[in-house]
C-alpha cells in the first residue's frame, strides 16, 4: 500500500520543483527585459523634461505660496487677503491620449473635428472666514487659461469641506446653483470679487501647467523606484 502512495507524491513534488524552475526562469527573462525597457525610458524621459518657467514670477506677484505632496497628487495655493484665508486645492492629472485616425481620414478630421485643448484642470477654492470655520466653497474649471465657475457653496464647517471630493460634496450638501444660472449681474459681481482674491487667468495657467508637470515628475519617480524593484531580482 505505502508503495503505490509514494510514487505519485514524488511525481508531484518533481512537477513542483520543475514548475518552480520554470517561473524563476521566466522572472529573471522578464526582469531583464523591463529593465532595459525602463532604463530606455527614464533615459528618454529625463533628455525631454523641462521645468516649468516663471513658477517664482507667479508665486511672487500673486502672493500665493505652493504645496504639494511628495509622492501624492494634490496640491495647493495659498495666501491670506484681509481677514480672509484662500486656499486652492487641484491634481495632477495624465495628459490627453493621442487619437489616431486611419491616413485616408486623418485630413477629413483635422477639418471637421477638433482636438480637445490640453490645458485644462479643475481646481476648488476654499475661502475662509476670520473664525475659521465658515466660508465659501467654489468648484471650478479652468481651459486655456478662462475659467468657468461650476457651483458655489456655503457652509458652517469649511474643513470638513476640504476632506471631500467635489462629487462627495455634491452629494452630501447643497452646492449652490449652477452658475450659469444666476443672474447675470450675480455672476458678474462674484467673478470680480473672486479676481480680486487672486483667482484669474494667471492662476489658470499656473494651475493647467502643474497639473501637468506633477503627473510628469511622479511618472518618472514611478519609472526609478520600478527600476530598483527589478535591480533587486
Amino acid at each position: 500500500m505505502n508503495q503505490f502512495t509514494f510514487a505519485p507524491q514524488m511525481m508531484s513534488m518533481g512537477l513542483q520543483r520543475m514548475q518552480f524552475s520554470t517561473d524563476i526562469a521566466r522572472v529573471n527573462k522578464g526582469a531583464n527585459l523591463l529593465r532595459k525597457a525602463v532604463e530606455k525610458e527614464i533615459k528618454f524621459e529625463n533628455e525631454n523634461y523641462t521645468q516649468l518657467e516663471d513658477i517664482e514670477t507667479f508665486l511672487n506677484e500673486s502672493g500665493f505660496t505652493f504645496n504639494e505632496e511628495g509622492n501624492g497628487i494634490k496640491m495647493s495655493l495659498n495666501k491670506s487677503v484681509g481677514d480672509k484665508q484662500i486656499e486652492v486645492h487641484f491634481e495632477a492629472r495624465q495628459p490627453l491620449p493621442d487619437e489616431e485616425y486611419p491616413e485616408e481620414e486623418q485630413n477629413e478630421h483635422e477639418e471637421d473635428e477638433e482636438r480637445p485643448s490640453e490645458n485644462f484642470c479643475d481646481f476648488t477654492v476654499f475661502i475662509t472666514e476670520s473664525d475659521g470655520k465658515r466660508g465659501l466653497v467654489v468648484d471650478a474649471t479652468s481651459m486655456d487659461t478662462s475659467i468657468q465657475y461650476n457651483s458655489i457653496a456655503c457652509t458652517e464647517d469649511i474643513e470638513n469641506h476640504k476632506t471631500m471630493h467635489r462629487y462627495e460634496r455634491a452629494m452630501k450638501a447643497y452646492a449652490g446653483p449652477e452658475f450659469t444660472t444666476l443672474d447675470e449681474r450675480i455672476q458678474n459681481a462674484i467673478t470680480q470679487m473672486l479676481e480680486g482674491y487672486g483667482i484669474d487667468e494667471h492662476l489658470a495657467a499656473f494651475v493647467e501647467c502643474m497639473s501637468l508637470d506633477k503627473d510628469q515628475r511622479l511618472y518618472m519617480q514611478w519609472l526609478g523606484d520600478l527600476k530598483g524593484f527589478v535591480d533587486e531580482e
